[in-house]
Order: structure tokens, then sequence, then C-alpha cells
């Protein structure tokens, strides 16, 4: 399966807006409301075995759903030359309620919760207990049921999982297992010089003075890639099959196979954070991150021609403040209880798929940009029970979008040697 298609859906999902961690009453809380959420995800259908995993991918900050696909070819292609048997029945890849084609969605209702939120002088932006609340909703989809769901996420999104099963009500049996990709947690009382603290605030005030406007996706793609003018020399304007001047009607390139990890620089060597992307990870977020906008021409002008541009689907001021510790915070017993009721042998979270679970994992950036030893030792300290730790070799906290194949490397490692264990999956070794 090296050309995998996804299927397109979008789900309106019945939540809550506006709780608040450790609150008694949240039905009290200002700004808590009930509202049906448009959802967009990305289905792989992999096997058609009820017995095979269920994967639900979750995207970390400023990120969107399809920026998984050059890991997923990988993993498909892994699957299918390595197993020879139903280890993966579905892949799932969903967008947060203001990132990507979800934020489009969603923009009429974004924009006036926080328009309302304003006058009544209350926080009208997404936070991640909103996106704690949105999963919770999403795994009670009835394409969901009865299947063993691992959950998947990637830095930011590891606190909504974590709130989803401990803090929130669910009836969904929900997950088999968690796998953690970097993941940013922070506990009460921790001190404003830890690194975790530092890069928090840094992005808070950095979000609101970054450029978020660009004549077209081709200008926006020289500007992530530190190009001054021109084309660039070591790119073409398009790779891996997408069309950097597409529309956001559906996504685009996605049945190209995967191309292995590669260094963007620019003309002149230079190096950016998006520099050190995948190539193809790159233009899926120019393509699914940014969205066009078309003003038509306003009088008193002359011109009756209508101006067009390209902006981010997160604003800015919805990004800024998700990077604030408080957004990452946890209590220590919180992520122990998680951890705890998914251990093998432990009989299960409540409401588990015939009362057996496959642990929770951890895959560490091989390069301490965000997360320490000492953090690392601090966070699995209070996990207290992670079934395994893997760390992709030469990667930075941006994994999935840095070394997909890497990352692809290592979750089939935790998939077959823990996870189909505990589910008592047969994997075949390779011929």
């Amino acid at each position: 399966m090296e050309n995998p298609i996804p299927e397109r859906h979008v789900f309106s999902l019945q939540t809550a807006f506006g709780l608040r961690v450790g609150d008694a009453l949240q039905d009290k809380v200002t700004g808590r409301e009930d509202v049906t959420i448009q959802c967009a995800a990305l289905k792989y259908p992999v096997s058609t075995s009820e017995r095979g995993l269920t994967l639900v991918l979750t995207h970390g900050m400023s990120s969107h759903k399809e920026s998984y696909h050059p890991m997923v070819a990988r993993l498909l292609r892994l699957n299918v030359t390595g197993t020879r048997a139903g280890l993966i029945r579905e892949i799932w890849s969903v967008d947060m309620p203001n990132h990507g084609e979800s934020a489009v969605l969603n923009r009429t209702y974004l924009e006036d919760r926080q328009e309302r939120g304003r006058k009544a002088g209350w926080d009208g932006k997404c936070n991640t207990m909103d996106f704690s609340s949105y999963l919770n909703a999403f795994l009670s989809i009835p394409q969901l049921q009865g299947h063993r769901v691992v959950g998947i996420a990637h830095s930011g999104s590891c606190v909504p999982w974590t709130h989803a099963l401990t803090l929130l009500d669910h009836t969904h049996p929900h997950p088999f297992a968690l796998i953690l990709i970097e993941p940013v947690f922070m506990f009460p009382g921790m001190p404003p010089t830890d690194p975790r603290a530092i890069h928090g605030a840094a992005n808070v005030r950095g979000v609101l003075t970054k450029r978020g406007k660009w004549s077209s996706r081709a200008e926006a793609k020289r500007w992530l890639l530190g190009i001054k003018g021109g084309d660039p020399k070591s790119r073409q304007s398009k790779q891996g099959g997408v069309d950097v001047g597409g529309s956001l009607e559906r996504p685009k390139g996605l049945s190209q196979s995967d191309k292995g990890a590669s260094v963007n620089r620019n003309a002149k060597g230079a190096r950016t954070i998006w520099s050190k992307w995948d190539d193809l990870a790159l233009d899926l977020f120019v393509e699914h991150a940014l969205e066009e906008v078309h003003e038509p021409a306003q009088a008193p002008r002359m011109s009756t021609r209508s101006s067009s541009y390209v902006r981010p689907t997160l604003r800015k001021e919805e990004e800024s403040p998700l990077y604030a510790c408080l957004q990452h915070t946890v209590e220590p017993a919180e992520l122990t209880r998680m951890c705890v009721a998914l251990t093998p042998g432990s009989g299960g979270a409540p409401g588990s798929v015939n009362g057996g679970v496959g642990g929770v994992h951890v895959i560490w950036a091989d390069i301490e940009e965000f997360i320490s030893k000492s953090t690392r030792a601090e966070i699995l300290d209070a996990m207290h029970c992670v079934q395994s730790q893997r760390v992709v070799s030469g990667s930075g906290h941006l994994i999935p979008q840095e070394d997909p194949s890497g990352l692809a490397d290592a979750l089939r490692d935790v998939l077959v040697g823990h996870i189909a264990v505990a589910a008592g999956i047969t994997v075949r070794a390779p011929l």
C-alpha cells in the first residue's frame, strides 16, 4: 500500500466548550455552553479484520490532520511487507476544532464565541480542555464502536487525551492503548526557569509577531524556508505531488508515495524551523494549514479588482494562548491514574474492549529541543507505569514533520512488539 488514499469525513460532534479543570459545577461556569462543532477527519481503510487495531492520530499545536500522511504511508507499507496479518484495521487523523479544515468549517462559531466573550468579559477562545471534550465526542462516533482504538498523540495534543480519559465522563470503550510522542506535560508549581516554561512563554509572544499573510502559497513557502525573493533553487514549486497552489476543497497529493526524510535549505544554506522538515510534510502544511482568502473590492476605490491572499487557518489570537503553561498542566496523579488504568493485566479502564488494554507508550525525540532528560524523568515518574519507550534518532521535537519514516518505524515497533501482543493479534515475521 505505497499510495494510500484516505477518505475525507466531516462529523457534527455534540460537545461542550468552556469547561475548566477542577470546577465542580461546570454547568455554572461562565462561558460554558453545549455546542455542535464540525470535525474534519481522514480515514485510511486498511483491513477488513475486526481484530486489527484502529489508530486515532491527533496533531500538535498549529498543525493539521494531513501532517501525519508521510508517516502513515510508510507505516502502511511496513504493515503489508512485514506482517502479512491484519495488524491495522483503520487509521484516523483528526483536525482539532480551530486547526486545518475544521477551523474553516467552524469559523463562524469560533468568531462568534470570541466576540461574545469579549463583550461579557470571559475568554471565548478554544483551549486544551475544549480539545479534550471534542476528542471525547469523536471517540464516541458510531464508526469506532467495537474497535480496539490506539490513541497516538503528538506534543500539545497529549494533554487533551489525558483530560478526556480522566476528568470527563465518557461512555465509549476507548482507548485500548496510548502512544504519546514527545508529550508536553507540565505540573503545578513548575518553576519559570524550566525549559518548557521558557519555550512556552516565547511561543506565546512570538506567535503574535510572526507574519500571518502572504500573496500566495508559493510566497508563503518561500518565507517558511527563509528564501528572499524568487523561486526556491533547492526546491521545485511542486514536491511529492502536492500542488502548493491548490484549494482546500479536498486533500491534494495524498495519493502519492511517501518520501524519505530530508532537510530543506534555502539557496544560501540557511536554516529555519521549517527547513528541517521532510519535503512532503512541508508541502502538506502549505496546502492544509493555510487558507485562501478572497476579498471583494471596496468603495470608494477606483479599481473593481478583488484582492486575494493566504493566511493560517489557525488565527494568531487563537494560537498564542495555546502555548501557555496552564494549557498543558496536569496533576501528576492524573497521569498515574490514566497509566494504571491502561496497564495490561489491570482489568482495563471502564468499558474497555473485553477488559483488556495495551498500555501507555512514549516516543521521544533524540534532540532535547523542548523536553530535557530531567523533564522526561519527571514525566515518567508521574506516569508510573509506562510500558515502553523509543527514541527517534536525529529528530527534534517535531518528529512527525522532521522524520516521518523514523516515526513510522518506531510506531510499528510498539504496535508489533507490545500492543499487538496485548490484543492477541498474531503478527508473522516478514518473508
